[in-house]
């Protein structure tokens, strides 16, 4: 038998205590008072009794308590028979090799090194064992299924390359414990060969590994590490003599434990048109800005680079530039209406900056098909033209995938029957008398309105309608706000590919108060966005989203570049061309969007452009693969599996011989020894008191 803890055995010495208190006299004498003893000599009692051991059971029965706790603690355990050892090690394997290809891996020589310890587990694979590669980022591939062939796994290892995801860890566990639970093998092994990043193991999760069945994680990772990274960049727009100009600001980050300096190269459209000195502290941040430089041409891209160091791939940041595209709003009133007619609607959209609102507004009686070419919405201010010669117009412009904002008030038909009119028009509704009526509700669940539903951003409380007209929607429409009464304030219909929203009341002040309140313009200014079905353009996506075609012919549309609309994208075939070179075709009746797998520029052709720009797509790695900071393989193997490591990187792979660890945890003598001398301490108890219950005192 050997010892774990083997000095936990200097308790023994605690068995004197048992045998000092059987030596303690166990009677008191009772003391007889006795009057002048001041001249007598005082003799010292001596008794035999002080020196002899009365309960030889009692005392060993404490002892045997005591040692059994002590030698708990020694954690003992029987060393195996080799024989039966190897035994019981024997049989055919299955094996897992998972091997992390994250970005994170592209750092110095990581990659190299987890090829060469994939490598040495397949080494040591039998005749008779069968393993399974499979690669991991921040999903799984099964590269290699199981198979006994050496020259087939090795192949795979050497074929695998680092990509551009980001770690996550636990899609590789699910996929263990989905191949072990297939295996029809006794003994079934995983070896987890990875950088151990730990910002891989946000998601954690536990996997229940089949008896007989282990983990083994290999770490490739190193203790210090130094890296610089670019994070991100800020754009700043002005105008200036009729040019847009830009202003970019990088910000750069140091996971190393020295101060860095390195030089910052701007470049657009491969020419570099600045380069700053930046120095970023320990552990720290920093940020430069360029000089300012005029942005002419759509789809620039743009490039920061931030020195070399041993993750080349977080040294440069992509990007894409446009100059800013206003939406262009046509407003049609009447033939009679007054100057100011649209006067607040038109100054409420200029105000806005993102986007950048022209505003045109004409009589109707002068509008015609060719008004709408170019614009984005058209806003009809209670005009006649839904059943003028401009209704077929403006129903074409909105099936194209066009907006269309309808005030109704004096000047519209009752029972309007246009298809596009969202519901059936009725005759108007006075509150005077009641100094008005107000908004009873709002779908804060619509893009319009969702900004609104902290109370914080304004309140609809105190605007008072005075008049408005009454409108019946159809089942199909949606009511986007209700006055306080019922009716129908905002009624919302979807017409092919664009969008109508009748408002019931006007927008010049003449039957409510709206136009003066704080929330006229920035509910005119979400309305249009809608309408327009505007996205903010997007400078830089993240490897691993997906990027739909709807996106670049929304774009293009608005900027001139191609016909057609947004809603047309399903039928619209589009060529991609990967930062890898390679062509992909999407929509056409295919698939409509591609995931974007790779760092760098895609570039996006449609029909139609000719040698138009191609819209750019700039796709960077998720930034959290820049943090190097490793989990320990131990920590992380207890967290997902409840086992401990045993094997670290460069050491053995064979299993058969077991540490002493092992082989006590699976023996666990400890627990029948604090079993026991619990037991011991409880008998001891019992009959100690039943001993001082029977006891009598002895006087002199």
């Amino acid at each position: 038998m050997s010892f774990l803890a083997p000095l936990f055995f200097v308790g023994l010495a605690a068995l004197a205590i048992p045998v000092f208190v059987h030596l303690i006299q166990r009677e008191r004498r009772t003391v007889v008072p006795f009057p002048s003893l001041m001249f007598i000599r005082r003799i010292p009692y001596q008794s035999v009794e002080r020196r002899r051991i009365h309960n030889w059971p009692l005392l060993l029965v404490r002892a045997a308590a005591l040692a059994l706790i002590v030698a708990a603690f020694a954690r003992p355990f029987f060393h195996e028979d080799p024989v039966k050892a190897a035994a019981a090690a024997t049989g055919a394997r299955d094996v897992v090799i998972l091997l992390d290809h994250s970005a994170s891996m592209a750092y110095g020589n990581h990659w190299t090194r987890a090829q060469e310890e994939a490598r040495r587990i397949v080494g040591t694979l039998d005749a008779n064992d069968r393993a399974t590669l499979v690669l991991f980022d921040g999903s799984v591939e099964e590269a290699v299924r199981a198979t006994s062939d050496r020259g087939a796994l090795t192949a795979g290892i050497n074929a695998a390359a680092v990509t551009a995801h980001a770690t996550r860890y636990a899609p590789a566990l699910r996929e263990v414990e989905s191949l072990f639970g297939r295996s029809d093998r006794a003994r079934k092994e995983a070896y987890f060969i990875s950088d151990f990043q730990k910002s891989g193991w946000a998601e954690q999760e536990q996997v229940r590994l089949p008896p007989g069945a282990t983990i083994t994680p290999v770490s490739v990772a190193e203790l210090e590490t130094a890296d610089v990274a670019v994070t991100g960049v800020g754009v700043a727009r002005a105008s200036f003599s009729g040019e847009e100009r830009v202003t970019l600001t990088a910000s750069l980050v140091n996971r190393g434990g020295e101060p860095v300096h390195v030089p910052v190269v701007l470049e657009i459209d491969g020419r570099a048109v600045g380069t700053k000195e930046a120095t970023v502290a320990p552990r720290g941040s920093s940020a430069v800005t360029f000089d300012t430089f005029t942005l002419a041409e759509a789809n620039a891209r743009g490039v920061i680079h931030a020195g070399t160091d041993a993750l080349p791939a977080d040294n440069d940041f992509y990007f894409v530039l446009s100059p800013s595209r206003p939406l262009s709003v046509l407003v049609l009133q009447p033939n009679d209406a007054s100057a100011d007619a649209s006067l607040y609607l038109a100054t409420g959209l200029r105000l806005s900056q993102t986007p950048p609102f022209t505003v045109e507004t004409v009589a109707e009686s002068r509008a015609t098909p060719a008004s709408l070419n170019g614009r984005t919405v058209v806003v009809v201010n209670d005009a006649t033209a839904l059943s003028s010669p401009m209704a077929s117009a403006l129903q074409r412009f909105v099936t194209q995938g066009g907006g269309l904002f309808l005030v109704v008030a004096n000047n519209t038909p009752v029972g309007n029957g246009s298809p596009i009119l969202p519901g059936t028009l009725g005759g108007p509704v006075d509150r005077l008398s009641v100094r008005g009526g107000t908004l009873g509700y709002l779908d804060y669940s619509h893009p319009i309105f969702e900004a609104f539903k902290d109370p914080r951003n304004g309140s609809f409380a105190d605007i008072r309608f005075l008049r408005y007209r009454t409108l019946a929607p159809a089942p199909t429409d949606h009511v986007l706000a209700r006055y306080d009464d019922g009716a129908a304030a905002m009624v919302e219909r979807r017409v092919g590919s664009g969008r109508v929203i009748a408002f019931t009341s006007t927008i010049d002040g003449d039957w409510n108060d709206y136009p003066k309140h704080g929330m006229f313009v920035p509910i005119i200014h979400e309305t249009m966005k809608y309408l327009a079905q505007y996205t903010a353009p997007q400078a830089w996506y993240t490897v691993g989203r997906m990027f739909d075609i709807a996106t670049p012919i929304a774009a293009m549309v608005q900027q001139g570049q191609v016909s057609g609309a947004s809603g047309a994208a399903r039928d619209t075939a589009g060529v991609v061309v990967t930062p890898g070179g390679r062509q992909v075709t999407i929509g056409g009746g295919g698939s409509t969007s591609i995931a974007l797998d790779e760092a760098g520029f895609y570039a996006v052709r449609l029909p139609g452009m000719a040698a138009a720009r191609p819209y750019i797509v700039a796709v960077n790695m998720d930034r959290n693969e820049s943090d190097l900071v490793a989990l320990a393989p131990a920590e992380f193997l207890a967290s997902a599996t409840g086992q401990t490591a045993t094997v670290a990187a460069g050491e053995s792979y064979d299993r058969n011989a077991s540490t002493p660890e092992d082989v006590e945890k699976r023996q666990s003598i400890w627990w029948y020894l604090l079993v026991a001398g619990l037991a011991a301490l409880l008998i001891e108890t019992a009959w100690s008191n039943r001993l001082s219950r029977q006891r009598t005192p002895r006087t002199a």
